[in-house]
């Protein structure tokens, strides 16, 4: 018997599918779902640790930056203060001052290199005494402070500034350029070479400083499958490092190499005895072909 049902007052018939049995009490079973459990990752990634050479070159920076010049406070000379009380002096000098001071004694010492008049602030060799201060500052300040993210902000826009007042300056006039770079011991960038795009050789901009900041040049921060390798600690955990440990950059880095002249074998510019002796055809790579056709002057 086959059951009638109303549904809002329509009524239709209940049909059994074809292929499956119309007896009462038939069930139909339901698929297993695939389930994935997530038991934990294979490894962690965790901040790359300083490495020994690393802490010590940190250490070296600081206790560099930590030296006080010689001289007074603010715009003070000795020969305005030759007939005060020596107590006066002993105050007004940098071993008395404060650390904000100390800061700006070596940003005027660095500007009376580079003034081209008494009370220059604004020449390019100026600023680009201050800003390099700023950055030495600010670089001391984050090694104390490494998530001081305020910081972290202001560093790479004055690091963006630097940029452009070298390259302006190296515009303008590359001799004061290289003096300039010699006075604040940073890395003369030659703005008309253009740099290597490999991201293994890649420079960190801070890394300008030379022999200052020597430590902080950027090496192996490759993404992809350069990334760092997950290792097994002594405890048996598995880590991978966001970034490789910094090491120390090679002995000849930023200086010039010496490379052996090469004469390619290539096609023209074979190596022949008479292209030495300076007797070869340079064909001209603009002639026509066999097939080429040239357009007609009248149409």
């Amino acid at each position: 018997m086959i059951p009638i049902r109303c549904f809002y007052r329509v009524p239709y018939i209940k049909v059994p599918r074809i292929g499956h049995c119309s007896a009462d009490g038939q069930h139909r079973d339901v698929s297993h779902v695939k389930q994935f459990r997530i038991k934990g990752y294979p490894f962690e990634k965790v901040r790359a640790p300083k490495t020994e050479w690393y802490k010590k070159a940190e250490a070296i920076f600081l206790a560099e930056r930590a030296r006080v010049p010689q001289g007074l406070v603010g715009r003070w000379q000795p020969e305005d203060l030759s007939e005060l009380d020596p107590r006066i002096t002993q105050a007004l000098s940098l071993k008395c001052a404060s650390g904000r001071e100390i800061r700006r004694a070596r940003t005027l010492l660095l500007m009376k290199h580079l003034q081209k008049e008494p009370f220059d602030t604004g020449s390019a060799p100026v600023q680009l005494a201050c800003v390099s201060e700023k950055i030495l500052n600010l670089r001391a300040h984050l090694i104390r402070h490494p998530r001081d993210n305020c910081r972290k902000r202001a560093m790479a826009i004055l690091l963006s500034r630097r940029h452009k007042l070298m390259k302006r300056l190296y515009n303008e006039d590359f001799e004061l350029y290289q003096y300039v770079c010699k006075v604040l011991k940073i890395k003369c960038v030659l703005f008309s070479v253009p740099d290597s795009r490999n991201r293994a050789k890649a420079v960190n901009t801070i890394g300008v400083d030379g022999d200052i900041c020597k430590f902080l040049i950027r090496q192996k921060l490759w993404w992809g499958r350069f990334r760092p390798r997950p290792i097994a600690l002594p405890s048996g955990k598995k880590v991978a490092y966001t970034r490789h440990p910094i090491e120390p950059p090679p002995h000849d880095f930023n200086r010039p190499k010496v490379h052996k002249d090469q004469l390619t074998p290539a096609w023209p510019y074979g190596l022949t005895p008479q292209r030495i002796a300076g007797r070869y055809v340079i064909y001209n790579p603009t002639a026509p072909g066999a097939g080429y056709c040239p357009v007609p002057i009248l149409f």
